[in-house]
Parts: C-alpha cells; structure tokens; sequence
C-alpha cells in the first residue's frame, strides 16, 4: 500500500516535468536567410519562455517545410502569408498538392524586401536592371521567383529582359552577387546575409519602390498582399542609405494542424508577451505587434490553440 503511495506521488510529481520536458521542432530557411533568423528567434523564445525545448530543423527554404509542417513532421515554422494561403489551396509551386494540414499561429511582422546592388553601382532605379544580370530560377525557394516577378512588373519589366544565372535560393544569389557573377541581388532587407555581404563589397544600396498606385497595382498580379512600406537607414537596415521604400509582405507563424492544442496555446501566449525577447533575437520583430497577430489570414484557418489564447486576451477576429 506504502508503494503505491509513494508510485502515485512520484508520478504527480513528474507531470510537470513530462510538461516542461515537451519537445517541438522548428522548421527554418538555410542559415543566413530571413526564415532562419525568424525561426531561430521563435525557437528561443519556445525555450526560455513557453516551458518547453524547441529543436531547430533547416531545410533550404519554407517551400521545403511547408510540406513536412502540415504533414506532421514539425511542429511550426514562419513563413509568407502568400506562400502559406497559396499552400493551404494549393496554387503555384503547390499546384494540385494542397496542404491542408497547415494552421497559422499568428502574423509576425512585415518581411520587407528588394533588389540590392553596390553602393557605387550605376544602377539607380529598379528600371535600370533591364539587360543586367541577375540570379533567377530558385529551385528550393520558390517564393523568391514570384517576389521578384512582382519586382519586375512594378518597373514594366520581366525575367526576360535580364540576363539570367540559375541559382537554388536567395543565399546562393547573394553568394554570386559577393563573387561579381551577377549585378544585383534579391533578399529580405535586415536578412543576415545582406550584412556579410555589404561588408565583403563595401556597401550595398536596394533600389527604391515609386509607391504609386499603378506600381502597387502591378505587384499585386503577383502578390495580392504586398504593400510598400518606407524604410529608414540604420544598423539593422544595411543597403538603405537614405529613406527608402521598400516593398513588403506580412511573415506568419504557423503549425501543423496535428500539434496539440495546449502546446500551440503556450507558444502562442509565449509569442503574444516577449516582444522584447523576440527583438533581442531578430531586429525584424521590431515591426512584431502582438495585439495584431490575429488579423485575417483568409483562407489559412488559425490553429484552436491559438485561437483560444487570442479569445482569452481580446484580440480574436480584430477585437
């Protein structure tokens, strides 16, 4: 009788251990990208704030760990609003392969982005690339190629009117740029890897957006929920050398449908109150609002976990 005591007290006393001891993966881009750097503050946070031990997972891109997310495979990953509303229905590079077990956690802050080039460069408007070369293709990030057909269009330009060179995502097109294979590059403004390269040049400058409705209204052909957004010089902006507009598009949290709900409901609560934390991790999530992380991500349904947390605190549905 005295061990089945002392067998039930010690199991009590091992719950909230088995709790704490909760281990979730996060799925991130190739180190040095934005995702890698989005997902690796989220998995800090997870760690020290939610109770739990985040594993960090790379895959080359979110294209690769949208897939292994909805199937189950990892826990949660950040990506595009675009990309994942295009996954849920399955369009473009989801086409015919809808991933339905995709569910958002919560918008994260704006993933602003451009075109790079040297700072002394003769290029002076995203016009100008025409007849340049550039990396194009993005095998295993086929995002980058809508972005930058979006890029294109707001200049009345396409792909074709550039010269190409085939590269497998942004890292390796930022990689070409640094060895002068190719004129300019894209990548997400405050991503890691645009400060190795601004120092391995000596100084980088993205080209600006017009902010025009014409122009806004030729990106959105491709990105429905783009939007331009001023950006100011600063140590976490290399490549803006003066106000600059920048072109951008919400980065969102998300988890497998299969994740349980009490684990969602912590990292989203975690999430909702350590700003800070997150922005001593990632300069981006200085543009994170938590009291907006349950804005309308239609047709991406929200995971119950996190809409429990959102109902708990007041902001589901925009409250």
């Amino acid at each position: 009788m005295k061990s089945a005591a002392f067998l039930l007290a010690g199991l009590l006393l091992a719950a909230p251990a088995q709790v704490f001891a909760q281990t979730v993966t996060v799925g991130t881009a190739t180190p040095g990208s934005l995702f890698h750097s989005a997902g690796t503050a989220v998995a800090s946070v997870i760690n020290e704030k939610a109770g739990m031990r985040a594993i960090l997972q790379p895959f080359a891109s979110a294209n690769v760990y949208i897939p292994a997310v909805s199937e189950g495979d990892i826990d949660i990953g950040v990506g595009t609003a675009h990309e994942i509303g295009a996954a849920v229905v399955g369009l473009e590079h989801f086409e015919g392969r809808p991933q339905e077990g995709l569910r958002a956690v919560g918008t994260m802050f704006p993933l602003r982005f451009g075109v790079f080039v040297r700072a002394d460069s003769d290029i002076e408007t995203l016009a100008d690339l025409r007849g340049r070369t550039l990396p194009s293709g993005y095998s295993s990030q086929q995002i980058a190629a809508t972005m930058m057909d979006a890029i294109y269009a707001s200049a009345g330009l396409t792909v074709d009117d550039v010269d190409t060179v085939t590269v497998a995502n942004t890292v390796a097109g930022a990689d070409d740029f640094a060895t002068g294979r190719v004129d300019a590059f894209f990548f997400a403004l405050g991503g890691a890897k645009v400060s190795e390269v601004d120092a391995a040049v000596g100084g980088l400058r993205v080209l600006p957006f017009q902010n025009t409705e014409e122009e806004l209204e030729a990106v959105r052909q491709f990105l429905p929920q783009a939007y331009f957004r001023e950006e100011q010089p600063g140590p976490g902006n290399p490549g803006v050398t003066e106000p600059t507009m920048a072109l951008a598009i919400d980065a969102v949290a998300f988890a497998s449908a299969s994740t349980s709900d009490d684990i969602i409901y912590e990292i989203t609560k975690a999430l909702h109150e350590n700003k800070d934390a997150l922005v001593a991790s990632f300069p981006a999530f200085r543009g994170f609002d938590p009291d907006a992380m349950a804005r309308s991500l239609d047709p991406v349904e929200y995971h119950p976990g996190a809409m429990r947390y959102f109902e708990e605190v007041g902001i589901a549905d925009g409250e």
